[in-house]
């Protein structure tokens, strides 16, 4: 017996000596992959300088690493392209690709490695300190000899969201800005409470979350190394937020961010936009339908009633995906014509030249928009679009109608966290997981589920158009003190084929406000409103429109486990949700469409 268990403990130390090795052999093969890409991209760039590293000191005496690069030769003084970054500035291809882009163009590229990152002290969050971070090195860049001055800023996600957060500082070296996939920018504005687009209705956005934070979640630039994942594993540990913790060692702002969603005065330190902020740096700003298109809008809609002046552009595609849906031919299941591809090298280039070199600015409109099953872009003075109107659309026992149903009807479903509805498509980025796929989906696979409820409307009699948010009024019952609703919008195609147009959550604890939660009581029927997303679809006529209403999205949304705690993500004991939706007479449960003329 104890020489089978001394031979256990040999093979386990031996084990446990091959993954040490296995994981610094990673780390090793990860820097000479990293060391590669650096020197290519220098070969890459025939005629281009970078300057040695600079420390750059922030106001609190912290140093961030910063790279500049500059065209050989250049005899005057430079406008700059500045992009700071969670993701390291010599690593990250989204650097390359936009260095490829404007040093050729007479150009000077600063790219900085953001506070507690790679390369740079301090400890980092998103995004306290990045207002000042920003500020400090427009400063730092109009003080050297190469610049002009001048300095515009472009990147995507959160090298989009440092470029909000920079801007509400009005600083007047910054004279142009194009912020990619930066919906997690906003905060409470436009009663959002996104936060690093880590929640949908005050629910966590859980694979989307968990997969940034585990992988990159990292406070300081010694620890950016991403630890082996579990991700289905990760998703059900409970309580959720030690979810991170079961990979990570260090500490990171995940467990944070779920502590502290109720609490106001944290998120009004936490840089995040709010209703307070002003801005004035002209803008060309873009996202996608399946990103964060819905807060962005409303990102640029504040901008311009405070000041600044700009275009967004909302595509067809996902995070950070300028063109890869038209090179596919599809977003999602939904295809798309790769003749309305745009060129955006051009456009950013035309956009900067005008800005900071004199040159025609491009001929845009305040908001221009893509119009799936359309395949058509559009453009607008405002969003929603000034000749939109509203379309209401009645609920029912017998599925969705024009007319407001005179007689009251319910139905009634069990929501189990322990058996979520899994998620098929949506909004998600940052997953960590190949095979969960975002954007419009086919939804048939669920559809039959007893904890769905589906409600169908008879063929349209003519296309509608919508372009705008799409909302809905609730009138629901539970036996919890708290739970959730996901409703999601499909397009049913005359073979029954029930494709995604979008989705929308919402925590029930905060259906008087997300700065007002309150917990519900057994057998009170509340009314209950819930944000579908903003969307620009074509319905065919022939076509029908579908509604769900289940009680989880997995693994996109996070469980509730409907115990009604003070942090449902502390819970551990999971129960089910009787969940009632009452329709007609004086319980009219609706959406509300916002729909273009016809035409």
């Amino acid at each position: 017996m104890k020489a089978l268990l001394l031979t256990i403990l040999i093979l386990g130390v031996a084990l446990a000596v091959t993954v040490q090795q296995r994981d610094r052999i990673k780390a090793v093969l990860r820097v000479q992959k990293e060391r590669l890409q650096d020197r290519q991209f220098l070969s890459a760039l025939d005629g281009i300088t970078r300057l040695p590293e600079a420390r750059i000191a922030m106001p609190d005496g912290v140093e961030l690493a910063t790279d500049v690069y500059l065209p050989e030769g250049a005899d005057a003084a430079l406008p700059t392209i500045m992009m700071r970054l969670p993701y390291g500035k010599r690593r990250f291809g989204e650097v390359r690709q936009w260095a490829n882009l404007f040093l050729p163009a007479g150009y000077a590229v600063v790219v900085q490695d953001m506070r507690g990152r790679y390369n740079s002290g301090g400890v980092f969050a998103p995004y306290p300190d990045d207002a000042a971070d920003g500020a400090a090195t427009l400063d730092w860049i109009t003080g050297q000899a190469w610049s002009d001055g001048q300095v515009g800023t472009i990147g995507c996600s959160a090298l989009g969201e440092t470029q909000m957060t920079l801007a509400t500082t009005q600083h007047p070296a910054l004279k142009a800005m194009i912020p990619l996939g930066a919906g997690g920018a906003i905060g409470t504005l436009a009663g959002s409470y996104g936060f690093f687009g880590m929640f949908d209705g005050g629910i966590l956005n859980l694979a989307s979350a968990f997969g940034w934070f585990v992988e990159a979640g990292g406070k300081t630039g010694d620890r950016m190394g991403m630890p082996a994942v579990d991700y289905a594993r990760g998703h059900r540990v409970l309580p959720l937020r030690e979810a991170v913790a079961q990979f990570r060692e260090d500490p990171t702002d995940f467990s944070t961010y779920l502590d502290e969603f109720d609490n106001a005065e944290y998120w009004a330190q936490s840089g995040f936009i709010a209703e307070g902020d002003t801005f004035a740096t002209p803008f060309l700003m873009v996202d996608s339908w399946f990103d964060r298109a819905g807060e962005s809008l409303a990102l640029a809609t504040h901008m311009r009633a405070t000041g600044a002046t700009g275009t967004i552009v909302i595509l067809p595609g996902l995070h950070c995906d300028l063109s890869g849906g038209f090179a596919d031919g599809a977003v999602g299941d939904l295809p798309l014509d790769p003749e309305n591809a745009r060129d955006f090298d051009a456009l950013f280039l035309q956009f900067m030249d005008a800005r900071m070199k004199g040159g025609s600015p491009p001929d845009l409109p305040p908001v221009l928009y893509y119009v799936l099953n359309e395949d058509r872009w559009r453009e607008a003075d405002s969003w929603p679009p000034s000749d939109s109107a509203p379309r209401t659309i009645y609920l029912s026992g017998d599925g969705l109608t024009t007319a407001a149903p005179q007689q009251p009807s319910r139905l009634t479903f069990v929501s189990d966290p322990m058996n979520p509805v899994p998620s098929l498509g949506g909004t998600m980025c940052c997953t960590g997981e190949a095979d969960l796929r975002a954007g419009p989906l086919f939804q048939n696979p669920i559809e039959g589920r007893d904890d769905l409820l589906v409600l169908t409307s008879d063929p349209l009699e003519q296309a509608i158009t919508l372009a705008g948010p799409v909302t809905a009024t609730l009138f629901v019952k539970t036996d919890v003190p708290d739970t959730d609703l996901v409703l999601r919008l499909t397009d049913v195609d005359p073979e029954g084929n029930s494709l995604m147009i979008h989705e929308g959550s919402l925590r029930l604890r905060y259906r008087q406000g997300m700065d007002q939660p309150e917990l519900m009581q057994p057998a009170e029927v509340y009314e209950v409103p819930v944000i579908l997303r903003d969307i620009a679809y074509r319905v065919p006529e022939g076509h029908r429109l579908r509604l769900h209403v289940t009680g989880s999205s997995f693994p996109r949304l996070a469980r509730n486990m409907n115990g009604g705690a003070d942090n449902p993500y502390a819970e551990t004991q999971a129960q089910p949700a009787t969940i009632t939706l009452h329709m007609g007479a004086e319980t009219p449960s609706r959406l509300r469409l916002t729909t273009l003329p016809p035409g």
